[in-house]
């Protein structure tokens, strides 16, 4: 709370200084994409990102399909061009483009120099939509990210993460699920997902508004909607979740077998809650501010992972029933205590202050830029009228005991630390 305080003092400094917000420009390509210009000629620069969708189908949700299918897509021939040659262009023009996956979307991440933008742009649609799907880039990738999710036995508490992740596009894969992908799965996949009218393209630098017209239609206007092939005749199973270290990951804490841990040794808890679907941006946005450090936790840890709260907590060992239990009853008791007035107004400051810098850095407009196009942007005048029973209410919703997904393993460091004299 007390860093909330001093953000709150700094709010009215950091206002003066940031520079003037940079008013986007909005149009649309026949074909449904949306594009959002951030004029800047400071530097002769141009950063873009391009963003689609995840579809949350039942058909496609099994673990490793959106991962193996963005790492087919990295490994692919673009366009005209041989993956040899793409990198090469990319790499000789000093263009920086960035996959990113994320339980709410696939995107792109290009940075530029101005005079390149044509390139640049038109290596990005290479890439999104003219990429040409090898069957034996498949089988490469399949095993390489197989041997990806088998390095995390070398890090259980990353294992357990990703076993306790409710949404589908994040679960660690099993072998099982890997092998189950077809070429036919990967095809439908991009069908669904890469599709101008389920895209999001925010260009932010030096580039006019007619002259980012010309380069979008001339890169992006001839992307259609591709035919989704048809649905396979087999069903094929939801694979069993990964096995980790420790109690099953996701079941009921009195329904899972206890460890019998060595004497001194550590356990970490690991809790994980999905963020509701109806939760509000402003909402959202001041639990991330306010839960971290929160003393009711100690010495558990709360933090934000993308659309996820993760706590932990690690003790001696007692049990993994009764060090999971006191995880749950810190988490219970922060929903039972709540947030005061004077929270919600140190909060709201320290997210001005936050809000204030957001212009002097341009990738956090391309983000702002492409929440706002999907909805998701914090308003200040919805951040005013939001009331501290209304927060109060997110925070229970969110931290509901239903929706934790728990697992507890053993620190073997920490048992060899603590046998130390």
């Amino acid at each position: 709370m007390r860093l909330l305080a001093i953000l709150a003092a700094l709010a009215f400094t950091l206002q003066i200084q940031a520079q003037p917000r940079i008013r986007p420009q909005t149009f649309s390509l026949p074909n449904g994409l949306r594009v959002i210009l951030l004029e800047d000629h400071d530097r002769p620069l141009v950063r873009a990102r391009l963003h689609l969708s995840l579809e949350r189908e039942a058909g496609v949700a099994r673990p490793g399909l959106a991962p193996l299918a963005m790492r087919v897509l990295g490994q692919s021939d673009a366009g005209a061009f041989r993956l040899g040659d793409f990198e090469q262009l990319l790499a000789g023009a000093g263009i920086e483009l960035a996959p990113n996956l994320r339980a709410d979307g696939l995107s792109w991440s290009l940075l530029a120099r101005s005079r390149d933008q044509d390139l640049a742009l038109g290596l990005l649609a290479d890439r999104a939509f003219r990429s040409i799907i090898d069957p034996t880039t498949l089988e490469a990738e399949r095993l390489a990210c197989w041997r990806e999710t088998e390095r995390l036995e070398a890090s259980p508490q990353s294992k357990l993460r990703q076993t306790l992740e409710s949404d589908w596009t994040l679960q660690a894969p099993t072998l099982e699920s890997l092998t189950a992908v077809t070429y036919e799965d990967l095809l439908a996949f991009f069908a669904r997902v890469l599709r101008p009218d389920r895209a999001v393209l925010v260009l932010q630098g030096d580039l006019g508004q007619e002259q980012a017209k010309r380069l979008v239609l001339l890169s992006f206007g001839t992307w259609t909607v591709r035919p989704e092939p048809a649905a396979p005749t087999t069903t094929i199973a939801t694979p069993a979740p990964v096995t980790v270290p420790g109690p099953a990951a996701g079941a009921p804490a009195e329904a899972r077998p206890s460890q019998a841990p060595a004497t001194g040794a550590i356990l970490r808890a690991l809790a994980v809650a999905s963020e509701p679907a109806d939760l509000s941006p402003e909402a959202r946005a001041l639990l991330a501010l306010l839960l971290p450090g929160d003393p009711v936790l100690f010495p558990a840890q709360l933090r934000l992972e993308g659309m996820d709260l993760v706590a932990t907590l690690e003790a001696e060992a007692p049990g993994t029933a009764a060090v999971e239990a006191s995880l749950r009853e810190r988490l219970q008791a922060l929903t039972q205590r709540g947030f005061t007035e004077t929270d919600l107004r140190q909060a709201r400051s320290a997210w001005s202050a936050g809000r204030a810098l957001v212009g002097l850095h341009p990738w956090a407009l391309v983000d702002e830029a492409v929440a706002e196009a999907r909805e998701r942007a914090v308003s200040p005048a919805r951040m005013e009228a939001l009331t501290i029973e209304a927060l109060n209410e997110a925070l229970r919703r969110w931290l509901d005991p239903s929706r934790l997904r728990t697992g507890v393993l053993a620190d073997p460091q920490a048992v060899r630390a603590s046998a130390r004299p």
